[in-house]
């Protein structure tokens, strides 16, 4: 059971709107070290020199997507065990299959999914 304020994320996405209300997201459910990244390509930089519990992605950004930043995380040999949850609309959560997203987060983000995200692949918080 880990405690929400030892955990650390990364969330990435090209809008800073987004990023903003995902670290307010995490800080409500207790994370405090939350880092930020604007691109898949800045968070491959971020994660060369950090460990993350958890990387939380927008699915469509410019550049490297969600998924291809899940894909590089997954066959990298020290950061593939790191769950990634894309964040997107709830008709792709519907569809997608890809077994490198470990989770589907709704935009916008709400507490409860996050949480659930969180403890669904690091365990229940306390």
């Amino acid at each position: 059971m880990p405690a929400a304020k030892t955990l650390k994320i990364l969330v990435v996405d090209d809008q800073q709107s987004m990023r903003g209300l995902a670290r307010q997201c995490l800080k409500r459910i207790g994370v405090v070290d939350v880092a930020l990244a604007a691109s898949g390509d800045q968070a491959l930089e971020v994660m060369a020199t950090q460990k993350f519990d958890a990387v939380i992605s927008d699915l469509n950004m410019p550049g490297i997507s969600g998924v291809e930043l899940a894909q590089k995380i997954k066959s990298h040999p020290v950061l593939k065990g790191t769950p990634v949850f894309l964040a997107t609309s709830e008709s792709y959560r519907d569809r997608a299959s890809d077994e490198t997203v470990d989770h589907f987060v709704a935009k916008p983000f709400s507490v409860n999914d996050m949480r659930e995200a969180i403890e669904q692949h690091l365990g229940t918080l306390s």
